[in-house]
């Protein structure tokens, strides 16, 4: 038993409440999960060739080592310390075709305690063993401005308690997702996505959901269709939530055996596993659409609101306009 969350802004002049309503959303969903908690959190894009890149550390590693390395791989634009992270500017533009995935493969090599937390150029992703009061204060996330961004309280039900095995989880740039449930075929899904050239980093079955979308996306789908091909091919019990850059997204399986609930106003769309988790947001409005989604049901929701969308898997997709 997990605990989710997920919101995303209709509005820039809201973009300020981002980190602060996100923690105040999981927050109560600790009671679902207490070892462990984590957010992903998408910023406004900034310079096309410049990314973002966190690493984390569960030693103790010198720093600066890894930044003088890293230096003589890409061009590095800005980095801070931040506790146990290294937080950095990439600049790729004389280097548009450098692999990252081989980067952060090498990097993990030679510095064995590091691992990275997100790469992208919006996403920032935080997790912490322990409270979301204690997340939201190490990293100071109350503060964070951002469109939208998702986020996970974890009870370890397969895996180890550490700050790799926490949600969310990610694959490729600006792209992440946290799951409540569990998936069946794991390993077998591994095994395919392994010869197809995927690195998994941890024996969380949640991994897995990040390297299917990352393949499917790659292969050329949209997200919509990319979770409807989720829908067929993945097995058990769950409720997803899928951000990248642009988008939110929901998909539940065909028990709808894990809780979801949808809110929707003019000014935000929110998802939670508990209904009370929705009464911590300030301008929370009870006569807004509030729903469960129903099996199967595919959801996604967009910062441009032209290209949302809800449909159930193998029906045409229901394309709705938000003014």
């Amino acid at each position: 038993m997990c605990g989710i969350a997920g919101i995303l802004y209709r509005h820039p002049e809201q973009y300020q409440r981002l980190g602060k309503d996100l923690l105040s959303l999981i927050q109560p969903l600790e009671t679902r999960g207490p070892d462990s908690c984590g957010v992903a959190l998408y910023s406004s894009q900034g310079v096309p060739s410049h990314l973002k890149l966190l690493l984390h550390d569960d030693g103790n590693v010198q720093w600066h080592e890894v930044r003088r390395w890293l230096s003589q791989e890409v061009s590095i634009a800005r980095s801070q310390v931040t506790t146990d992270m290294l937080q950095l500017i990439l600049n790729l533009k004389d280097q548009p075709g450098l692999d990252l995935n081989r980067l952060c493969q090498q990097l993990e090599t030679l510095f064995p305690t590091v691992h990275w937390a997100s790469l992208g150029q919006a996403l920032e992703i935080y997790k912490h063993v322990g409270s979301v009061a204690a997340l939201g204060g190490k990293y100071e996330l109350a503060h964070f401005v951002g469109s939208h961004g998702i986020g996970h309280t974890r009870m370890a039900t397969e895996s180890v308690v550490n700050t790799d095995h926490c949600h969310p989880f990610t694959a490729s740039p600006d792209l992440a997702i946290v799951h409540n449930g569990q998936i069946s075929n794991y390993y077998k899904l591994r095994y395919q996505l392994e010869q197809m050239g995927a690195v998994f980093r941890t024996h969380n079955d949640s991994e897995v959901i990040a390297h299917y979308i990352h393949y499917h996306r790659q292969s050329g789908q949209p997200l919509e269709a990319a979770l409807d091909q989720l829908l067929q091919d993945i097995d058990g019990t769950y409720t997803i939530l899928v951000a990248t850059a642009d988008q939110l997204a929901l998909v539940r399986d065909q028990y709808a055996a894990k809780p979801a609930v949808i809110y929707e106003s003019k000014e935000m769309v929110v998802i939670v596993s508990e209904y009370r988790a929705f009464l911590t947001l300030p301008d929370f409005d009870p006569t807004a659409t509030v729903r469960e989604p129903d099996a199967v049901e595919v959801n996604v929701w967009s910062v441009s609101p032209e290209m949302n969308q809800q449909h159930s898997a193998g029906s045409p997709p229901l394309t709705s306009l938000h003014r």
